[in-house]
Formats: C-alpha cells, structure tokens, sequence
C-alpha cells in the first residue's frame, strides 16, 4: 500500500514555522536591545527562514517573507522594509526551487545559504542606505553576514538531526 501524498503542511508544521520565527525574531530584537553598541549577533530569522524553506517549502512564501522583514525591522529599530526586501530578493535570486524539500546536506546547504546572505546583505545595505539618503556603513553589516554564515553549519547540523523525529522542526 502506498503512504499518503501530503497535500498541505499540517497545523504542526504552520504552529512550527510560526513559533520558530517569531522566536528567532524576539531573540534578534533582544540582542540588539541588551547589547552593547557595536556587539555583532548571528542574523537568526534568515537562519530559520532559509531551514524552513527545506522543511515546509510552502510556509516560506513571498508573504511570509515579507512579513518577517517587517517584524524584523520593526523589533531591530531600522527603517521599515529594509530586511523585508532583503528576504525577498534573496530568496528570489538564492533559492533552488528543485532541491527545496529534498533531502539536506549541510556542505550544499551551506554554500546556498552564503549566497543567500550574501544577496540579503548586500540588499540590506543599499536598501538601508537609500532609506537614510547616504551610503550606510557597511563594516559591522560584514561581519555580521560572516558570522552568520559562518555559524550557519551549526544550526544545519542540528537541523538535519532533528529533521526526521520533529512534527515541527
């Protein structure tokens, strides 16, 4: 007998993907509050986004994109739509549409979601720069993307092992 065809992601997977980026969200906003001023914080929103968009492809669309830029800007303190049209033009240029679902590795993984952040970045700085009317400084939002993508196999890791025994993540 053949298994099931899943047609839809599941209130486990919506109630997941929700509850993880609103967490990742608080816990950008936080960091930022209770940090000192120049302290550098692993972007984790684009992290749980871009794992998201393996596991539930579906729950990653343009809309949900687009809001959790906005929530980001919004707990952050930058100018709205900053990190909402990073997200979008980044998962529009990065993201593979064919291996979205399949099976991860983190080496291929890794190297997508550099290019990724790499395209979220640099739309988050001309988009901040356009938002202030000059050229933003672009050395913290450098180290920053590096150490999110250096952190990213981390998170991967984790990922790929709870991958297989989670409803939700």
């Amino acid at each position: 007998m053949r298994a099931p065809l899943d047609t839809g992601p599941g209130w486990p997977g919506i109630v997941g993907f929700v509850l993880t980026t609103l967490a990742a969200l608080i816990i950008q906003g936080a960091a930022g509050r209770i940090g000192v001023n120049g302290a550098l914080f692993v972007n984790l929103p684009l992290i749980v986004l871009f794992l998201w968009s393996f596991k539930r492809p579906g729950l990653v669309s343009p809309i949900a994109l687009l809001i959790a830029g906005l929530l980001q800007d919004l707990v952050t303190g930058g100018p709205l739509g900053v990190w909402a049209l990073a997200y979008l033009v980044a998962f529009a240029a990065a993201r593979d549409r064919e291996a979205d679902g399949a099976g991860v590795e983190v080496g291929p993984a890794a190297l997508r979601f550099a290019a990724l952040s790499a395209a979220a970045y640099v739309t988050a700085w001309a988009a901040g720069s356009a938002a202030v009317g000059a050229p933003a400084g672009f050395q913290a939002l450098i180290a920053e993307a590096l150490l999110t993508i250096l952190l990213f196999p981390a998170f991967a890791w984790v990922f790929v092992r709870r991958k297989e025994r989670s409803a939700f993540f």
